[in-house]
């Protein structure tokens, strides 16, 4: 019988030092590893999820969600990962659904397994549920390949899809910046329904203005070739 491949969980977290220990313990008993990148609080976060038993890499006073992102990745190649799930760590994600997200690979039906807010729920105000859509035809433009949700941060990837990326964004727009070279790459993505269990403020106008800069200067340098997928 085949083994299952060894699951790593990237949360990276900022100044939670009163509620990282709960989401940990939550998402324990569905992966082999969790991962917690902490840096740049300025609390007790990191330590609360080691003690939590996270797997905590050495803090760096460096901000920034792609900055930690990247640096859990590295991590979890360290520890042999098969399959990495990235999630937030605040609590919108349920830890719970991730053996929905790691299935389609464990069946060999996908490389990346993206959760789509949009397939199950999701509370915000209108405003954001427009700019999501916005987000979503900008994608398909510049790609020519439809997900119903482009922004979502709760993502399974087969580690060698993650860790061949050549991700670069230090800020907000990793997630844009993975989803758009993942869609560029023509990886085999399945979407299936995630629920984000209390309402979300979500991004500002300006940010959403910024992310779709963002997504244009990189769909277009992928396409041009100027950068490598």
């Amino acid at each position: 019988m085949p083994t299952r491949p060894t699951v790593v969980a990237v949360l990276p977290a900022y100044n939670l030092e009163r509620s990282i220990a709960e989401i940990v313990a939550r998402t324990r008993p569905f992966v082999d590893h969790v991962v917690v990148t902490a840096d740049g609080s300025r609390d007790g976060t990191g330590a609360a999820a080691r003690a939590a038993g996270a797997d905590v890499p050495e803090a760096e006073n460096v901000r920034g969600k792609g900055f930690a992102l990247i640096k859990g990745i590295e991590r979890a190649k360290a520890l042999g990962a098969g399959v990495v799930v990235m999630m937030d760590s605040d609590g919108q994600h349920l830890p719970e659904e991730i053996q929905v997200l790691v299935q389609p690979i464990l069946d060999g039906r996908a490389e990346l397994v993206s959760g789509s807010r949009m397939l199950g729920t999701l509370r915000t105000r209108p405003i954001n549920r427009f700019g999501n859509h916005v987000l979503r035809i900008l994608s398909f433009l510049l790609t020519g390949r439809w997900l119903t949700d482009t922004e979502t941060g709760f993502r399974a990837f087969t580690a060698d899809t993650i860790f061949r990326m050549p991700l670069t964004a230090r800020g907000y727009e990793i997630e844009s910046e993975i989803m758009m070279r993942a869609l560029h790459s023509k990886l085999r993505i399945v979407e299936v329904p995630i629920h984000v269990p209390f309402a979300v403020k979500g991004a500002t106008a300006w940010d959403g203005v910024r992310v779709a800069w963002y997504k244009v200067k990189l769909g277009l340098a992928l396409k041009t070739g100027i950068v490598k997928a």
